[in-house]
């Protein structure tokens, strides 16, 4: 508590300042003008705005310890090289994301500029706009500050950090004597009007389980969150260490299991004697997702195989299916799909989908092999891990990243139905899907003419239902399959599931279905006039037509 009470002071301290009179005179224009020539989307004057809170526009270099022991700032920006296990290492971050060297940015003005230029042009490519400019700009400074976040003290802190830089920019008296555009940023659509009445309070009162302006209003919970850089729904914890440059291109995916908790793997990823790393990490119980390590950087995850691939460890332990949950399955598809919408050239149909997938090890059987591209630590040369195992549902997990199919609907109550070569030709490409769905049907019957896929490869998958997440009636590989094959409904959908090398002649089948007997409903009259107590007997009368049943 007494560590942030300090950083409070510290930062309220600036903010006081920031409203003075007092205009340090900018020697660094000539550089704030570079890198805004190198990097245009970077607003003009949010760098002299940050750099005017963190450091009034000094290059800080070899300064002396300060009193309360506050980690050491460095250069025009003022970026935290060691904050000492309390404030985020934003130095180093600015470093991975620009390619400018530590020492080039502790040591020189223009790189240190062009640095944090580089990672603000960098996350605003990554960031999903708001309509509020000043959102904007508080959700990347935010991202790019040493300031943690995560106690209601911390948000305070950082918010405070942020309303300095806003109003340094809405500043008439900054404009004019730093020559940047004239912005009116509305500080109440970024704050709140709660939080901006705190942070505009001459008196604040910091207690451990409220903040309170001098007007008594509570300061409440932020959502300005530190945001992964490359994965906009995950957070980021960013690794100092453990991570290396690629020196090849990214071609694939390795899904991992952690044999242990979500937490203790992103910190182990921190741990500089741990010698390993992993570019995300997932959590079982609702599927959060933190970035460990930019996706343009090496992780140490997968040996030999680290240089061209993607990293991902999933909370649990391979031999307990529990930990694999449906929102695990559903983030990590969808983080895969963004891995692959990512311009690296991976095609989300190479997804491991093999029945035998989750008990195959490539050091055992050389498969699955290149041709698949996102598959797990076990399906990679050279390991002796076999994560994720036994029970990770590789069939499922395919349906979930390859989650809008097109689909060729049949609506005929009977007829003949082929694989997308036809009767007479190969099937091509690696997915063809065919939902049969006749009008009123209850259930469909397909009767096998001619079946044929490539061995152990390919596999035709039927489901009971009209999508991939209905129940799976079988998969069927080579010449085998059943002479008849019956839905419990009126919906029946074939999925023609392929690799990327040989095709075959694929399937035909003769199709039937079934509708529901139109069954009229039985009558029953009674004898009029109604029998009184004394009657000993009811006569009734039933209709003709239906006697009998139906």
């Amino acid at each position: 508590m007494k560590k942030i009470l300090l950083l409070l002071f510290t930062i309220l301290t600036c903010t006081a300042f920031s409203q003075s009179k007092l205009i340090p005179v900018n020697g660094f224009q000539q550089e704030f003008l570079n890198a805004y020539s190198q990097y245009p989307d970077v607003p003009k004057g949010v760098l002299e705005a940050v750099s005017y809170t963190m450091t009034r526009l000094s290059h800080l270099e070899n300064t002396q310890d300060g009193c309360i022991g506050l980690p050491k700032t460095y250069g025009v920006m003022g970026l935290t090289l060691n904050g000492q296990n309390y404030f985020n290492n934003n130095l180093n971050y600015v470093s991975q994301i620009s390619g400018i060297s530590v020492n080039d940015i502790i040591n020189n003005p223009q790189q240190n500029i062009l640095a944090f230029a580089s990672a603000y042009h960098h996350e605003l490519l990554l960031l999903s706009p708001f309509k509020s400019q000043g959102k904007n700009i508080a959700q990347i400074v935010a991202k790019l500050s040493e300031l943690p976040n995560n106690s209601l003290q911390q948000q305070y802190a950082l918010n405070a950090h942020l309303y300095s830089v806003l109003s340094f920019m809405n500043n008439g008296e900054m404009q004019n004597a730093y020559n940047f555009p004239s912005y009116n940023l509305k500080l109440e659509d970024v704050f709140g009007k709660g939080n901006l009445k705190v942070l505009q309070s001459t008196n604040v009162v910091v207690k451990n389980h409220h903040i309170e302006g001098d007007e008594g209003q509570k300061f409440t919970a932020s959502v300005l969150t530190k945001k992964s850089p490359d994965y906009s729904p995950a957070l980021s914890n960013i690794t100092t260490c453990n991570f290396s440059s690629r020196g090849t291109a990214i071609t694939a995916v390795t899904v991992h299991t952690i044999q242990g908790a979500y937490a203790g793997a992103i910190s182990w990823a921190n741990n500089c004697t741990s010698n390993v790393s992993y570019h995300y990490v997932l959590r079982s119980s609702d599927g959060q997702v933190t970035q460990v390590v930019l996706e343009v950087n090496k992780a140490w995850h997968v040996g030999s195989e680290n240089p061209y691939t993607i990293g991902m460890e999933h909370e649990g332990f391979v031999n307990d299916s529990a930990w694999y949950t449906a929102a695990m399955y559903q983030a990590s598809a969808d983080l895969v799909r963004d891995i692959t919408q990512s311009g690296y050239g991976i095609s989300s149909l190479r997804t491991a989908y093999f029945p035998w997938a989750p008990t195959t090890n490539y050091n055992a059987s050389n498969i699955p092999g290149t041709c698949v591209a996102v598959k797990g630590h076990q399906h990679f040369p050279g390991q002796s891990h076999t994560d994720p195992g036994s029970n990770w549902d590789w069939k499922y997990y395919d349906n979930l990243i390859n989650n809008t199919p097109s689909i060729t609907t049949i609506t005929n109550s009977s007829g003949a139905v082929t694989d997308n070569g036809g009767a007479s030709g190969n099937y091509i490409g690696e997915r063809d899907l065919v939902l049969i769905q006749p009008t009123a049907a209850s259930s469909i019957t397909l009767t096998n003419i001619a079946f044929d896929l490539e061995n152990t490869w390919d596999y035709l998958y039927i489901y009971d239902g009209a999508t991939t997440l209905s129940p799976l009636i079988g998969y069927y590989t080579n010449t085998s399959i059943p002479t008849t094959i019956t839905s419990s409904g009126g919906s029946l959908l074939l999925e023609l599931r392929s690799d990327c090398a040989t095709d075959a002649p694929g399937y035909e089948f003769n199709f039937t279905s079934v509708s529901p007997d139109l069954i009229k409903p039985i009558t029953t009259i009674s004898a009029s006039p109604a029998p009184t107590a004394s009657t000993d007997f009811v006569t009734t009368f039933t209709d003709a037509d239906n006697v009998g049943g139906s």
